[in-house]
């Protein structure tokens, strides 16, 4: 070595020495910057417990992220942390090559005891686990009970008490369900519900390219949908704070992800005036709730990254996984870890009771070349609720999905 190298080396092993101990970094990438607020906590707990500082790295929104992670899979610049979607957009993304499989580590959670194989199937691609979950929520209704109370409501079980709970709501002079296109991703809660309730035997099909978009299954939603929107049991569907709007009042009730509750408590609803319910069905078809488990995935050079598998072993930890509920009321299936609220415990023991089917939703089941035409098409219903415009969208929406199956 020279005696140059020698003396800088020497200066640095000195600066070193002389600064406090840096923690390791390890990025997240992900598109859910309303959670960014909770991941530095968890971020807090991982660098205190591991050494391992996790620094979280939001995108704006859901398609502008998904053009980062795909334009760093071709440059061959894959992060090493990130987030993304189960089903057909997760098979599309493990097809890359760049992503590293995960059944060592799940051994390891099976093992422990904290999580079930069921769970571990959500991000199995061909046999192998490639993802461990961000997230595993089941799509409910959250409800405002005092509203409920004050009309002196019961929770529905089947479809008609829920219309008359709407119906009870507006003649109060309030709005029965919170529905917006925030973001422009959410068009697809109401329809995929509509049409799980009313024709279960059509929701798969519809994912695999044997029902149509313009079936007369999805004609049926549509023409509920319809109905619904003509009775005033929806609010403003081009509102940009959903969460603010739950916390205003302007619906008093709101399907979406159980992940939801810890943002609508931080908009202002206290804890305790919110209730939950699984959608009841139209028919008399089994028990079912839709589930969206989002996963944590690592690149291939990120499974040879000592502090990125130190903190993704952090995360499923029972520790991680209190860190991560306690700070965002986020479940992850981690049952060792204490049920982040009442909300999850309470969709839990429903779940039990009602030995509920779990279905796959919409986003993560529908081939990802379709998601983002097709949740559009159903925001433009959204913004103008008429049978004409579901006859113009569903013309459209299948004109994409035949051209996408035929070339399959």
């Amino acid at each position: 070595m020279k005696l140059r190298e020698r003396l800088l080396g020497t200066a640095l092993g000195l600066m070193v020495g002389m600064s406090p101990a840096m923690a390791e970094e390890v990025q997240l990438f992900h598109d859910k910057g309303f959670w960014s607020p909770h991941l530095q906590e968890v971020a807090k707990a991982a660098e205190e417990a591991t050494g391992i500082k996790i620094v979280e790295t939001p995108y704006a929104n859901a398609e502008q992220y998904k053009a980062f992670i795909q334009a760093s899979i071709a440059s061959g610049e894959t992060p090493n942390m990130f987030t993304w979607w189960t089903g057909a957009t997760f098979d599309e993304l493990v097809s890359s090559g760049q992503i590293a499989p995960l059944d060592g580590l799940w051994e390891e959670m099976l093992t422990e005891g904290g999580y079930g194989a069921s769970s571990r199937e959500l991000f199995t691609v061909d046999g192998k686990a490639y993802g461990v979950p961000l997230v595993l929520a089941r799509w409910v209704v959250l409800y405002n009970k005092p509203i409920y109370e004050k009309l002196g409501l019961s929770e529905p079980t089947t479809w008609d008490e829920l219309m008359a709970n709407a119906d009870a709501i507006k003649a109060a002079g309030e709005t029965p369900f919170l529905a917006t296109v925030h973001e422009g991703w959410r068009g697809f809660i109401w329809f995929q519900e509509l049409l799980l309730r009313l024709h279960p035997e059509a929701y798969n099909g519809l994912n695999d390219g044997s029902v149509a978009y313009d079936s007369p299954e999805v004609r049926d939603v549509f023409k509920t949908w319809v109905d619904m929107y003509a009775k005033g049991y929806f609010s403003d569907p081009r509102s940009t704070e959903e969460f603010n709007d739950f916390a205003r009042g302007a619906g008093a009730m709101y399907l979406i992800g159980e992940w939801a509750y810890g943002l609508v408590v931080d908009a202002g609803v206290p804890a305790d005036d919110i209730g939950v319910f699984i959608l009841p069905n139209a028919t008399d078809a089994p028990n079912a709730v839709i589930v969206e488990g989002a996963p944590l995935v690592v690149s291939v050079d990120g499974a040879e990254d000592e502090a990125t598998m130190k903190a993704l072993r952090f995360w499923v930890s029972a520790e991680g996984a209190n860190a991560w509920g306690a700070a965002s009321g986020n479940y992850i299936g981690n049952d060792k870890a204490e049920a982040p609220n009442r909300i999850v415990a309470e969709v839990n023991a429903d779940i039990a009771a009602t030995s509920a089917k779990a279905y796959l939703r919409w986003w993560e089941a529908v081939p990802a070349e379709l998601q983002g035409e097709l949740v559009a098409e159903m925001n433009r219903f959204m913004l103008d609720p008429t049978m004409e415009t579901a006859e113009q969208v569903m013309e459209t929406m299948q004109t994409l999905n035949a051209a996408y199956w035929d070339e399959q």
